[in-house]
Formats: C-alpha cells, sequence, structure tokens
C-alpha cells in the first residue's frame, strides 16, 4: 500500500503506522516552509502524531501515532529507549566493532556499531543506537574519524563520495503501546544505497 508522496507503509492498525521515508525528504516542514514526510501523511490520516525524525539525508522507518491511545506509550518508549533501532550505514575507511561513547552536547550518547563487510575504502556497518542525540550517528562516526559516506555536514571531502547520505534506518522493534504485542519491522536496502552498500562489503 502506498501514501500521497509515494511514501510505502511498512505497519498499520488502529493505534500505528509505520512508513517508509525515502533520503531527500525532511521528516516534518523545515524552517522554510517545505512540507515533509508528516505534512503529506497527515492529509490521509488526520490526527497522526509525530515521536521521532530521521535526518533528511536518511532514509528507512519513521514510526506514528494514530490514536491518542498509543500516543502516551510511544512517548515514553522513546523516552527510555525501549524502542530498538538499527541503521545501515556505509562509513569512511575500516571500522571496528566496538561502542563510541563520546558525550555530545554535554549529554551521554552511545552508538554500537558492527563491521559487516569492507570494500573500495569503506566499511559497511549496523548501528544501535542506545540514546537518541540529534545527529547522533553522524557526529560519533565523524568524531571516530569514520564518518557516513554522502554526509556534507559533518564528513568533510567524504560527504562528496556518494549523492545522498549513505544511512538507512533499517528496522525497529518495540512493544505495541496498546496491544502489548511484539512488533518487529524491516525495511529493505533502497536502491539509490544499494550499489554502494554492496561495494563496501554489504550483503
Amino acid at each position: 500500500m502506498k501514501v500521497p508522496g509515494d511514501f510505502r507503509i511498512r505497519f498499520e492498525d488502529t493505534w500505528l503506522l509505520v512508513v517508509d521515508k525515502p533520503s531527500g525528504t525532511p521528516t516534518q516542514r523545515t524552517e522554510t516552509g517545505e512540507s515533509g514526510l508528516y505534512e503529506a501523511l497527515q492529509k490521509a490520516f488526520p490526527g497522526l502524531a509525530l515521536h521521532h525524525r530521521l535526518d533528511r539525508g536518511a532514509s528507512g522507518l519513521v514510526i506514528f501515532g494514530k490514536h491518542p491511545d498509543a500516543n502516551k506509550g510511544l512517548t515514553t518508549a522513546f523516552r527510555d529507549h525501549a524502542i530498538g533501532r538499527t541503521y545501515l550505514a556505509v562509513l569512511d575507511g575500516e571500522v571496528k566493532d566496538g561502542t563510541w561513547a563520546k558525550k555530545l552536547d554535554g549529554k551521554d550518547a552511545r552508538t554500537d556499531v558492527r563491521a559487516l563487510g569492507r570494500g573500495e575504502g569503506a566499511t559497511a556497518v549496523e548501528i544501535n543506537l542506545h540514546t537518541g542525540r540529534t545527529h547522533q550517528i553522524r557526529r560519533h562516526a565523524a568524531l571516530a574519524g569514520r564518518p557516513v559516506l554522502g554526509d556534507r555536514r559533518y564528513g568533510g571531502e567524504v560527504g562528496d563520495r556518494w549523492p545522498r547520505l549513505a544511512l538507512h534506518a533499517a528496522r525497529l522493534a518495540f512493544k505495541h503501546p496498546v496491544t502489548g504485542a511484539r512488533v518487529e519491522l524491516d525495511s529493505p536496502m533502497p536502491d539509490d544505497l544499494i550499489v554502494l552498500w554492496r561495494a563496501a562489503g554489504g550483503s
């Protein structure tokens, strides 16, 4: 099923909506007034609530609340970092498994990184977030000297090595805020990233 703007739905029930955001689309209206994913979805789902964001250049899964009964639980789950979020990314150079834990904006931040393959001077990695600081993955990667390819804000010259940010929100895992059921969702690697992902050793 698709919604206005060609955003693909990955999960929908009475209370929740999970959608794939394409790279280049803002999650919500920008300071310059450009409409985003949220505004497009509100036309089809009045009363929709936004609980988290993806960077404009990133692609992948975004979860929304469709019903007030779900919104309180989602707010609590994000606050308590109870929603598992897994990202796939291509980073510059050779990246080793580990945890990045440098504070961001004076606040604790933790990012777990696991190398999945290497090639063409880059590493395909799986990333799990334990905190939700602004641009956490991109900033931690840059601080580690292994910026995300295509990151024109934090990546320096690495930002010009791919036309989009090589970061994809690939998986969400959480307890449904109303039914209590376990929800696990995956988003396939998009076409505009798959060639780079495979060249860097991803499968």
